[in-house]
């Protein structure tokens, strides 16, 4: 396993564990965003082949491009999420005062 491997390994590994101890909404999107980036390079590091099938003349080391164009993809989905989980935290921070996952599921159940 190369040195990146393992770097991307821990980013994915931070981000997943800040989406399950942390209990701030803002906080939980924003390790989830580490989580998408960290399996968006562990991607990128899978299309780096050094013989790829595209023909070319005197080219050693290159990426397949096919795989960055569904990153690419990826990467504005993941955004449109994030909005959109924003927008859903601002409405249930104004109704129920707060950004904590327990007090708000508390409250849900009390209703």
């Amino acid at each position: 396993m190369t040195l990146y491997n393992t770097l991307v390994f821990l980013i994915i590994f931070i981000g997943l564990f800040g989406v399950i101890v942390k209990n701030d909404l803002i906080l939980k999107f924003f390790n989830l965003g580490v989580f998408q980036g960290g399996v968006v390079l562990f991607f990128v590091l899978l299309a780096y082949e050094e013989h790829s099938p595209i023909i070319t003349i005197d080219l050693q080391n290159f990426a397949d491009p096919l795989i960055h164009s569904f990153l690419l993809t990826v990467i504005v989905i993941g955004f449109a999420n994030l909005a959109l989980m924003l927008v859903f935290t601002m409405i249930l921070s104004s109704q129920y005062k707060t950004r904590d996952v327990n007090e708000i599921e508390k409250k849900i159940i009390e209703k």
